[in-house]
């Protein structure tokens, strides 16, 4: 069989001796190979978007050669780079994961303008320090996931497969629906299957988020779960102690599996949940995370390994003892599991403030696989990701290191692309865990806006990040009428100064960058920090418009309001 060059048109820079005008991937030893044939096709896309040049298959080489080689020797998901001369790479691995991180690794170590391609220096061999580093969307409250086109998702999806991420999360959220015939219910099933496929084509795992006692929101009312006082709850969750509780759970889920069977899925990975939403405060669940949800989880992972031979459950602890420093929940769930087998394969956990305690001084309960679920969105903001790009390097440096040595790797939480920095702080912490807050971002900032000008522009994050914590006051439940106001911190940082170094690094920036998404929730972000402290909290015209705008780019225009940017949708 022919192989198959793939060749980016780019053009020439005079004088620039790293400058190439066309790129020529020989798929090599993995001609034929889907994963493969799958990243090259990505590498072209994205790079046909960083140059303005559309990308085509042709017959013949460009002046820059990547040639893809097959080499056992090397590790699972690992690859290395050589250089034998200045206008030939070679990307080895020994299969094809490593083929789509090698790729990302080149595009996102290169230099990229307008016509112009000039790669970066890496060499050698890197493997990833975590196995598991997965991305969790919460397809729900119609943010981002929930509404947008699903050819932007799948995309996004993509873009997330090139720094790394192999398995992909989604959650069926039932409350939602009426029940698994709801036409809303199918067509969120079609969805999320369509989000899952677009991940597995570049390498991912597939995995489904579940609830321990979700219930549809016509749940009867004689077996509604009892509310816990601080946790998230909307009337139709189920308690599985009383009389026929744990006989709908059971029914509920295996109805959603056998639908979702039918998908074109290869589900791995199937989280038990807690809270935010979920739990039963009624005596015979009390404590919840040490009693009733240990109940409810061991037929629900009996059930779920009958459907689905093979698969993984993990058991998430998100918030156990999250009221006080201790009301028994990490104790009890140690103490089961000293009694009998876990019937779980992992144990997932984190909060949303430091990383828990308990891990950081005793052993990880049944001696089981730990993974973390890094809290990425909304940390002292409100509404989620409403003023723009939300960034917190050094804060996620400083929790992932809290993180026992034999952390797995995890799925950081995520609502949309407005944490899109986070998400790649994340993605090298898994893979690289002594790199720095500021190396991960430089490596950002340099692919995503302007080599050039890394330096400003991760200097003005820096400010942002310490100005975290805008929020809106007294909104109510139709959000076009809330109080026109936001609270905003009485300490400034340097608002204005980042926006100006902001506008300052944009003059090193090409067209294509700075009409990103991506560069464009950052810099509205920075003008909100810098104007909503002028107008002392007030939403004027021209914040209004950078709302507005923020709005459309994450495509909420339907979201609910702990999503969607505080538009004032009457001041049009």
């Amino acid at each position: 069989m022919r192989k198959i060059i793939f060749v980016i048109a780019l053009a020439l820079i005079a004088g620039g001796c790293r400058d190439f005008k066309g790129i020529s991937i020989d798929a090599g030893d993995f001609e034929g190979d889907d994963l493969a044939a799958k990243a090259v096709s990505v590498f072209g896309r994205v790079a046909a978007e960083k140059t303005g040049s559309s990308y085509f298959v042709k017959e013949k080489g460009g002046p820059l050669t990547i040639t893809l080689n097959a080499d056992s020797s090397i590790p699972e998901e690992s690859f290395e780079i050589d250089r034998p001369s200045r206008n030939k790479l070679i990307i080895k691995a020994s299969e094809g994961h490593g083929i789509l991180y090698g790729l990302g690794k080149v595009l996102h170590d290169s230099k990229w303008s307008e016509g112009r391609f000039s790669p970066g220096n890496f060499e050698g061999l890197t493997s990833p320090d975590k196995p598991v580093r997965g991305i969790y969307f919460a397809t729900h409250f119609r943010n981002y996931y929930h509404e947008a086109p699903i050819e932007e998702v799948e995309k996004y999806v993509e873009d997330l497969a090139l720094w790394g991420y192999n398995g992909l999360q989604v959650w069926f959220d039932m409350h939602h629906y009426a029940g698994i015939d709801d036409p809303e219910a199918i067509e969120m099933m079609d969805r999320l299957a369509a989000i899952l496929r677009a991940g597995e084509a570049v390498g991912m795992r597939s995995g489904l988020t579940m609830l321990a006692n979700e219930g549809y929101n016509t749940t009867p009312e004689e077996l509604k779960a009892s509310k816990i006082s601080w946790t998230a709850h909307y009337g139709c969750e189920i308690c599985p102690s009383k009389p026929g509780g744990t006989e709908l759970i059971l029914k509920n889920r295996s109805d959603f599996l056998d639908a979702f069977a039918a998908k074109g899925v290869h589900i791995k990975n199937i989280w038990l949940w807690p809270y935010d939403q979920g739990g039963c405060s009624c005596p015979d669940c009390s404590v919840w995370g040490a009693n009733g949800y240990l109940r409810i989880t061991r037929p629900l992972a009996e059930m779920m390994r009958e459907k689905l031979p093979g698969v993984s459950v993990v058991l998430s602890t998100w918030l156990f003892d999250f009221e006080e420093e201790d009301k028994g929940e990490w104790k009890g769930l140690a103490k089961a599991f000293s009694e009998v087998k876990p019937w779980v394969d992992a144990i997932m956990a984190d909060s949303h403030a430091d990383f828990p305690s308990y891990l950081r001084s005793h052993d990880v309960p049944g001696h089981l696989p730990l993974e973390n679920f890094p809290e990425i969105s909304m940390w002292n903001n409100y509404p989620w990701g409403g003023y723009g790009a939300n960034p917190l390097p050094e804060r996620f440096h400083r929790l992932y290191h809290q993180c026992p040595d034999g952390l797995l790797g995890g799925f950081p939480y995520s609502e949309g692309k407005f944490e899109d920095i986070n998400k790649v702080i994340y993605s090298r912490l898994y893979w690289e865990k002594d790199i720095s807050a500021r190396e991960a971002l430089k490596e950002y900032v340099s692919f995503e806006y302007s080599d050039k000008a890394a330096d400003k522009i991760c200097d003005a994050i820096e400010i942002l990040e310490k100005n975290m914590g805008l929020k809106t006051r007294n909104w109510i439940k139709r959000p076009d009428l809330f109080e026109k106001k936001i609270t905003v911190p009485e300490d400034d940082f340097g608002a204005a100064k980042a926006y100006s170094m902001l506008l300052e690094a944009e003059k090193n920036m090409t067209a294509a960058a700075k009409e990103s998404w991506r560069w464009q929730i950052l810099l509205k972000r920075a003008y909100l920090d810098m104007r909503l402290r002028e107008t002392n909290g007030e939403i004027t015209p021209d914040v209004n418009e950078a709302f507005r705008s923020l709005v459309e780019i994450s495509f909420v225009q339907e979201g609910e309001f702990a999503v969607r940017p505080p538009y004032v949708k009457n001041e049009e």
